[in-house]
Order: C-alpha cells, then structure tokens, then sequence
C-alpha cells in the first residue's frame, strides 16, 4: 500500500520508441492503469496525500507493474496523474484531484475517441474493516490496564516513602541499618518495582495496535503512546525526587509538583484509551 511517485514529465507523451517496446495492447495499458490506481488508493486512505510520487514506489507495492517500462506517474499533496502507454503509442493517463478522477488519452483514435477513455470518474477507497466490541473490549483493557500499572507504581511508591524525612543524606545512609525504617523501605520499592525503568506501556501499545491496520488506526492509540510515556517520565522524576526529599534536599512542594504532573498525562492516556476502544 505504497502511492506512487513520478519522473518529471510523466504529463507528456512518451516517446514512440518507448512505447514500442512495451508490447502493451491498448486494453492492456488501460488495465495497468487501473491497477496502479488501486495502490494509490490504498497510499491516500492512510496517508492523506499524493505527494510520495516514484513509479518505483508504485512497482514495489505491486510486482505486477514492475514489467510496465512505459509506467508514470507525478502527485502532490491532494493531486496526482498516472499513465501508461501501449504498443500502439497511445497513452492512457488519469488525472486525480482529491478522489475525483478525469481519464485522457493521446493521440486520440479507435482506443481514445476524443481524447477519453471509459472508466470509474471517483477513486475507489479499500474497505476499512472496523473493530467488533470483542476487539474493542481487549484493546480497552490492554491500554486502561497499563495506567492501572502505573498508578499503582505511583501509590507504592507515595506509601513506601512515606512521611519520614531525614535531615541529611548521611543520616539517611544510617537509616539503611533498619530494615523498616521508611529509606529501606523506598529502596526496597525501588529494586522490586523498578519504576524508573518500567516502559512496559511500550509493550501494551504493540499489544494493542495488532487489533489495527494502517488504514483504520486511530490518532488516539499513537497520542495513548505518547501521555502514557510521559506520565512514565513523570514518574521517573518523582522517584528522583522522592530521594532527595527524604534526605531534605528538596521541599515537599516538588514532590506534590510532580505527583500533579504524572496525574494529568496518566489522565490523558486514561482518556485516550476510551477514545481508542471506542
């Protein structure tokens, strides 16, 4: 599903030579262009545009094309053109604006009465299949699951730390001798949990985004990525932060600071897995 690109001047004719060897009959170039008109198509439903415009783009989407010498093709952002020429030196071309499409031909003859050729006048989408609410329900619960995750790292985390804090970093050191005391206690969350490291929702996305193709994946899942990972940054901050704040290196504003942060981009990836699964 590649759309196609274009050699500059593919708009003229090509030259007689060129066609020649093509061996091409002319329904047969009316058929190759139809054909390449499927992976523009399929290139526009994701992409929004025609501005990726090699041929050799259009031949390694579809290896059946890779044997039309006299293939071209040009596009731009919301236009394209893509022609063929036969044996007989006719060249088919359709003109794209949008889904709108305009068939021509040159020179005109028994296979280009007036210049046109017969064919569909609107570019026709693939299917896009839609998710069923068995799909829906497994990709809600693999993205709500992973800021579950991390809201329970953040509320450990808040209850291991506690409220003590020490008033330097040595007595903070000396606190490690008691196995209960609340240093022991974070650093103890710190090595079971590994919450400065955990980018598990990383491997929820890949999990989730197998229920999607190209062409039906919604903005929300890619902007659940990216709130997910910033509320993972969020959190690698606070853990940071919390260690300083226990040997009275920061004020405890910082931490709440923090907390408010992770809270809202957890909300966000919160609100774009219901809009993902919806």
């Amino acid at each position: 599903m590649i759309i196609i690109a274009g050699a500059a001047g593919c708009g003229g004719s090509m030259n007689t030579s060129a066609a020649a060897r093509s061996g091409l009959s002319d329904a047969e170039a009316q058929a190759f262009v139809n054909r390449a008109l499927k992976d523009i198509a399929s290139g526009y439903q994701v992409f929004h545009s025609y501005m990726i415009v090699l041929p050799q783009t259009l031949k390694n989407s579809d290896h059946r094309l890779r044997s039309v010498s006299t293939l071209a093709a040009s596009g731009t952002k919301t236009t394209f053109t893509v022609a063929v020429t036969s044996g007989s030196g006719t060249t088919f071309r359709v003109n794209g604006s949008g889904v709108t499409l305009t068939r021509v031909c040159q020179p005109s003859g028994a296979a280009c009465p007036d210049g046109h050729w017969s064919g569909s006048t609107r570019l026709a989408m693939p299917f896009v299949p839609k998710l069923n609410a068995s799909d829906k329900a497994a990709v809600r619960s693999i993205l709500l699951g992973s800021v579950h995750h991390y809201a329970s790292l953040l509320a450990q985390g808040q209850q291991a730390v506690g409220t003590t804090q020490y008033p330097n970093a040595q007595a903070g050191l000396t606190a490690f001798s008691d196995p209960n005391s609340a240093a022991s206690q974070f650093s103890a969350y710190q090595k079971n949990h590994n919450p400065v490291n955990d980018t598990s929702y990383l491997d929820a996305f890949t999990k989730a985004d197998k229920y999607f193709t190209a062409a039906n994946e919604p903005n929300a899942i890619t902007a659940w990525q990216n709130d997910a990972g910033n509320a993972q940054s969020d959190l690698y901050a606070w853990v940071n932060d919390a260690v300083s704040w226990q040997i009275s290196e920061i004020a405890r504003a910082k931490l709440q600071a923090d907390v408010a942060k992770f809270e809202h981009d957890l909300g966000l990836a919160r609100a774009d897995a219901i809009k993902a699964s919806s």
